[in-house]
């Protein structure tokens, strides 16, 4: 059985490891802190003006992006994109830095799982100088499947992209911006932003009783965290630059500019510290502390190293 049909098969029997290990809940006093420096990197971040070598000195940090692309391999970009206000979407030098590091590791192909646009690319100054990396990306196609979700608490089935679950190799690439919903809205939430069709997204927000788009956050925050159990990304970097802090998700809004770009694979741990820099106690985001419940990361942040430049 090779590694498609493996998750495939995961999603509707529930039987699809996390990438680390469950873990008990954290008390909701715990401190979140810094890990000692003899521990591997796990999650690492740079500051900086020059956002697209933020990015590769972020990875590299990691141990390079040769670790999480095998040479011939498929690769699945999760870019938030669609929007257009500033501070909305991932600033595209950071996603081009991804794009040209995948295909330096020797990925085969590469696709945007939502579909980012020509125009979206082409914000970024780098578009010419990478016109032949954005030429090589590959449409994800419409076909959707339909996968059971058994350890779901509110979500117990979810109709995703079928890119989402055929590529080798998934790379969440989403901006640490403000969302009226959930209040943060980072690796967890760009998941159902880039993956998940219409008939679940209006479950997520109305399936709970809510009468309007984000009146049950709750609800909203648990069926965000289920939606992890399907898939859990091998890479997350996240754009934590410039960001709307209000009026999210769609903004306009203010604008902070931390200027980080911060990689890691434990998405819980990632969203708990990108949250943080976002200004929030990360243990007030309901969907960090219940994904952290259903065993998908750690959001103690003193159980992982943490370098920053």
């Amino acid at each position: 059985m090779d590694r498609r049909e493996f998750l495939k098969r995961s999603a509707v029997f529930g039987i699809g490891a996390p990438l680390v290990a469950p873990t008990s809940k954290l008390p909701m006093g715990a401190d979140l802190g810094i890990a000692s420096s003899s521990q591997r990197v796990g999650i690492s971040a740079v500051t900086g003006r020059d956002y697209f070598a933020s990015t590769v000195r972020a990875v590299e940090m990691l141990g390079g992006m040769g670790n999480y692309v095998p040479s011939g391999s498929t690769v699945g970009l999760l870019v938030n994109s669609p929007w257009q206000n500033p501070g909305t979407y991932t600033n595209p030098d950071v996603a081009l830095a991804v794009l040209r590091m995948c295909l330096d590791a020797g990925a085969s192909a590469i696709f945007t799982v939502e579909g980012a646009s020509a125009d979206y690319w082409h914000r970024s100054g780098l578009a010419g100088e990478y016109s032949s990396e954005i030429a090589a990306i590959r449409p994800s196609g419409a076909k959707e499947v339909s996968v059971e979700i058994p350890r779901g608490v509110s979500l117990k089935e979810a109709v995703v992209s079928h890119a989402f679950l055929e590529c080798d190799v998934l790379i969440d690439i989403p901006v640490a911006k403000d969302h009226d919903g959930t209040r943060y809205t980072g690796t967890l939430k760009n998941l159902m932003g880039a993956c998940v069709h219409n008939p679940t997204c209006r479950f997520m927000h109305f399936g709970g009783g809510a009468q309007e788009f984000y009146g049950d956050p709750r609800f909203l925050s648990q069926c965000i965290a289920d939606l992890g159990l399907v898939r859990q990304p091998d890479l997350n970097v996240v754009d934590a630059t410039e960001f709307v802090t209000t009026n999210g998700p769609a903004g306009p809004g203010d604008i902070a500019r931390p200027r980080k770009v911060v990689a890691g694979t434990d998405m819980v741990a990632v969203d708990a510290y990108c949250a943080e820099v976002r200004g929030l106690r990360s243990r007030d985001v309901q969907m960090i502390r219940m994904a952290h419940e259903h065993g998908l990361g750690n959001m103690d942040l003193t159980a992982t190293q943490v370098r920053e430049e």
